[in-house]
C-alpha cells in the first residue's frame, strides 16, 4: 500500500511546490509595484522625472557608445597607447545577469526554500530508488538463499549479462577477465565459486577489496541472475585475462543418503 501511494504523494508534493512558487513570485511582483507606486506618489510627489533620469543613466551606462574616438590616458610608449575605453555593453549585461541570478538563487533555495538543496535532492532520489526497489522485490517474490540454484533459462542469463555489462565491466572487464577486480572465468576464487558464494559476494560486497554491496541496487532475483551468468563464463579464458587469484574451487559432492530409516 505504501509503494502504491508514494508516487501519487510525490506528484502531489511537486504540484504543491509549483503552486507555492507561483504564489511567492506573484506576491513579490505585486509588492514591488505597490512599493514603486508608493515611492512615486508619496516620496516623489507624483513627479516621475527623477526616476526617469535614473533609468536613463542606467541605460546609458550599459548601452553602446554613440561614436567618437577613445581618449588616450597616457603618452605613447614605443607605439603603444593606453586608451580610456568604456567597458563593453555585453560585459555589463553579463555582470548584471550574474547579480540577478545570485539574488534569485538565494531567494529560491535559501529564503523561500521552494527548490531543494543538493543534499535534500539526493535524499529524495535515494527514497525514490528505495521505493522502486521494494516494488520490484514484492513483484518478484522472495528467494531461499539456503537452497539457491543457478538459473539456466535463456532469459535469466541474458538479464544477468545485461546487468553485468552495465555495472561490473569497469572492474572485471567486458569478458570478465579482470581489471581491478579478479578474473571471473577461471576456477580460482577468492570468496568461493559456488552459486551461493557468488551470490553472497555480489550481495554483501568485498569492502576490503573496494567492491561495494549491491543489495540496495539489485533485487535478490537480479543478483541471482548476475551470479548465474558469471558461472556460465567458467573456462572461457578471455585474452589478456588476469592470473588466477584465490584458491581452486571444487563444487562439493552431494551428500549421500545413509539409507537408515528414520523412526
Amino acid at each position: 500500500m505504501i509503494a502504491a501511494s508514494s508516487p501519487l504523494h510525490s506528484q502531489a508534493q511537486t504540484a504543491s511546490h509549483g503552486t507555492e512558487t507561483s504564489l511567492i513570485l506573484t506576491g513579490t511582483l505585486t509588492a514591488f509595484f505597490v512599493l514603486l507606486t508608493f515611492f512615486i506618489v508619496i516620496v516623489l510627489g507624483g513627479d516621475v522625472e527623477p526616476l526617469t533620469k535614473f533609468f536613463r543613466r542606467v541605460y546609458n551606462a550599459v548601452s553602446p557608445q554613440s561614436g567618437g574616438e577613445a581618449i588616450p590616458i597616457e603618452e605613447n610608449h614605443d607605439g603603444i597607447t593606453e586608451l580610456d575605453n568604456r567597458v563593453p555593453p555585453w560585459f555589463n549585461y553579463l555582470f548584471g545577469g550574474t547579480i540577478l541570478f545570485a539574488v534569485v538563487y538565494m531567494l529560491d533555495y535559501h529564503v523561500w526554500r521552494s527548490s531543494p538543496l543538493p543534499q535534500a535532492e539526493y535524499a529524495q532520489e535515494l527514497a525514490a530508488a528505495d521505493i522502486s526497489r521494494r516494488v520490484r522485490v514484492a513483484a518478484e517474490g522472495s528467494i531461499n538463499e539456503e537452497a539457491l540454484e543457478p538459473l539456466t533459462d535463456e532469459a535469466s542469463i541474458a538479464a544477468g549479462h545485461e546487468r553485468f555489462s552495465r555495472n561490473c565491466v569497469t572492474c572485471h572487464g567486458a569478458n570478465a577477465g579482470g581489471i581491478v577486480g579478479p578474473n571471473l572465468t577461471d576456477r580460482y576464487w577468492i570468496s568461493g565459486g559456488g552459486i551461493k558464494d557468488v551470490y553472497a559476494t555480489i550481495k554483501n560486497g568485498v569492502p576490503q577489496k573496494g567492491m561495494i554491496s549491491w543489495k540496495l541496487v539489485f533485487t535478490p532475483k537480479e543478483i541471482q541472475q548476475i551470479a548465474s551468468f558469471i558461472l556460465t563464463l567458467q573456462g572461457t579464458n578471455p585474452a589478456n585475462g588476469k592470473k588466477p587469484e584465490g584458491t581452486l574451487f571444487q563444487e562439493p559432492a552431494p551428500q549421500k543418503d545413509s539409507g537408515k530409516a528414520v523412526k
